[in-house]
């Protein structure tokens, strides 16, 4: 049993850049279908293609547990499992409803998760990856469902990606708005993530601030 942890072990460390690569072809496949709307045959296959990417960080999952061993049985195993892999959980259950495919961009965090692991990652993770992509794919996300709506105001990927950054800063100056179910889930998603965002960015930025003074002070 520990040979067999310990290889999957090092089958996790051979993998982070593989699942990071995986995070990212996801997404890209969800804008081909958006943007480019290509035609049945190859959107399916596209599809079939996410689907297959899906799997895997399912497999990862699967083989996390085994890798947790009989620690799984008690309630400090199940506890620390969900508390390392509570992002390959999210990622694993909730893009696969359509009402939800904003939250593909769960699926590309998951493959950075292993370069989340510092403090000074994560600040600049949250600064210049993961805020990009979450407005990205809630462009994406409002431009597919708001499209072809009646009365929609949200037509272009323009359009969408204005309105993806009026509605993470609240500002919502109201000239471009979901009229949609789908539309107004990815704007609630929206606006709560841009509130939870902007507030860890300042407690990570206070932390970071705080430590360095105290480096300063502990070395005179």
């Amino acid at each position: 049993m520990e040979t067999l942890r310990s290889k999957l072990g090092l089958l996790f460390e051979k993998l982070e850049f593989t699942y990071m690569a995986l995070g990212f072809a996801y997404l890209g496949i969800y804008s081909v279908q958006v943007l480019v709307e290509p035609p049945a045959d190859i959107f399916n296959g596209l599809e079939f293609v996410s689907d297959v990417i899906f799997w895997i960080f399912a497999v990862d999952v699967v083989l996390r547990l085994i890798y947790l061993g009989k620690g799984i049985l008690t309630w400090g195993g199940v506890l620390g499992f969900f508390k390392d892999n509570w992002l390959a959980l999210l990622a694993l259950l909730l893009p696969a409803f359509r009402a939800l495919r904003v939250l593909r961009v769960l699926i590309v965090l998951r493959g950075l998760q292993p370069f989340l692991k510092t403090r000074s990652s994560r600040v600049g993770t949250i600064v210049g990856v993961t805020f990009p992509l979450i407005l990205y794919t809630a462009a994406l996300s409002v431009l597919e469902a708001e499209r072809y709506a009646e009365g929609s105001n949200i037509t272009h990927f323009g359009d969408a990606i204005w309105w993806a950054v009026a509605s993470v800063t609240t500002v919502g100056y109201g000239d471009r708005f979901p009229v949609t179910a789908d539309g107004r889930f990815v704007a609630t998603f929206l606006m709560v993530i841009g509130i939870g965002l902007f507030s860890s960015l300042t407690a990570l930025l206070a932390a970071w601030v705080m430590g360095e003074r105290k480096a300063e002070e502990e070395a005179k």
